[in-house]
């Protein structure tokens, strides 16, 4: 039983994070994967070539840890709808292994008709590692939730084109981007500046390696958007924590005490308001039949069809839509958060604190507290059940 995080001195967690941020400069791509074009020669694609954004469309990098039709799909599915220009996708290892989700980012790009958006393989582990094996005594010493672990429940796959069981539809045909996703990221950043916004849908990984590896970028940012954090209710890997602070801690409490311009958080605070049962699926699907809505009806229609009754959250989708229609939000408030990364029953804790009364270091957050819920639904159903945007 290996319990001894909570002592490790600063100077460790600098050489662990030099150490990462070494590899992610030198992690040489897979034998397993054939050949693409050099990073430098991906992108999306130039006006009026298909799957283009239309001219001064809003940038975004979606960092996310991906999977087929979850909330995180749905998100991208939503923002590409929308016109937005999705420069690329960055994965990490969180709901699924990072593998996985260049794997799944692909196919769904691809049968989306947007096979030219780059997709970037990020961060496998967390900055401090796995604690696949430490979980049991964290289940029973801190109450830590072990029904989902997401990667974390299954072995890593040995490449993104060798997964246990094939994306929907098979793999893509475009192979995932060469090079870092943290160097995809710092190089955008600067290409861009005080255009881009960071869509934080997963464990904050590739962010927190990006911020230290390329500080100056922090003030290029213009927004970052996260869904994570439980600020005023219960975790859901826990008494304490969300899942994707849960997953790395340490990164989470880099990102969100960053100097950002601008910085959004969806916590499950306002997630857990807001369901997604028959009734919504059924308007997505009730209309012509779409790339999009014929995945809907293949990969949750038996669900459905089982358990009328099933509902669950939309978690990464509501990032996606305050974006696009900030006048959603009803209830928000300017927090400094902090992340508490001592080892314990606390360990992913996020605490947003008064700004008149917060410790040195917080940053200020925006965090949202309600939707008009009727209202995201118009607009995710409106948007999900269009032509495909080329």
């Amino acid at each position: 039983m290996r319990l001894a995080r909570k002592s490790i001195p600063q100077v460790v967690f600098a050489s662990v994070l030099t150490a990462v941020l070494a590899a992610c400069s030198t992690a040489q791509p897979s034998t397993q994967a054939p050949a693409s074009p050099p990073a430098a020669a991906q992108g999306a694609p130039a006006p009026g070539q298909p799957g283009a954004a239309p001219p001064g469309a809003p940038k975004v990098i979606f960092d996310t840890d991906f999977n087929e039709l979850n909330d995180d799909s749905q998100a991208l599915f939503l923002l590409m709808q929308a016109g937005v220009d999705v420069l690329g996708v960055t994965t990490v290892s969180g709901n699924t292994w990072a593998s996985e989700g260049a794997a799944y980012a692909l196919r769904q790009l691809e049968l989306q008709g947007r096979p030219n958006i780059p997709v970037f393989e990020g961060a496998s582990d967390p900055l401090f590692g796995s604690r696949m094996d430490q979980l049991p005594a964290e289940s029973a010493l801190y109450g830590t939730d072990l029904s989902y672990l997401g990667a974390w429940s299954h072995p890593r796959p040995p490449s993104y084109q060798r997964l246990p069981k094939p994306p929907y539809g098979g793999y893509a045909k475009a192979p995932k981007a060469e090079g870092s996703a943290v160097d995809f990221i710092v190089d955008q950043i600067k290409k861009h500046p005080h255009e881009i916004t960071l869509f934080v849908l997963g464990p904050a990984t590739n962010v927190a390696l990006a911020v230290k590896k390329n500080p100056e970028i922090v003030p290029l940012v213009k927004q970052v958007i996260y869904m994570g954090g439980a600020f005023d209710v219960p975790g859901n890997q826990g008494p304490a924590a969300e899942f994707n602070v849960w997953f790395d801690p340490e990164a989470a409490r880099i990102a969100f005490t960053t100097p950002f311009p601008d910085q959004l958080a969806i916590p499950l605070d306002v997630t857990d308001t807001v369901f997604y049962g028959k009734a919504e699926y059924d308007r997505v699907t009730a209309g012509e039949n779409t790339p999009i809505t014929q995945e809907f009806k293949d990969l949750q229609g038996p669900k459905f069809a089982k358990d009328p009754n099933s509902r669950d959250h939309l978690w990464d989708v509501l990032t996606a839509a305050v974006f696009l229609q900030p006048g959603l939000i009803t209830a928000a408030e300017m927090r400094r958060v902090q992340v508490d990364t001592q080892y314990g029953v606390d360990y992913g804790r996020t605490l947003g604190y008064d700004p008149a009364h917060a410790p040195a270091g917080t940053q200020q957050v925006r965090i949202v507290q309600r939707i008009d819920v009727p209202k995201f639904y118009d607009l995710f159903v409106q948007e999900l059940t269009k032509p495909l945007a080329r």
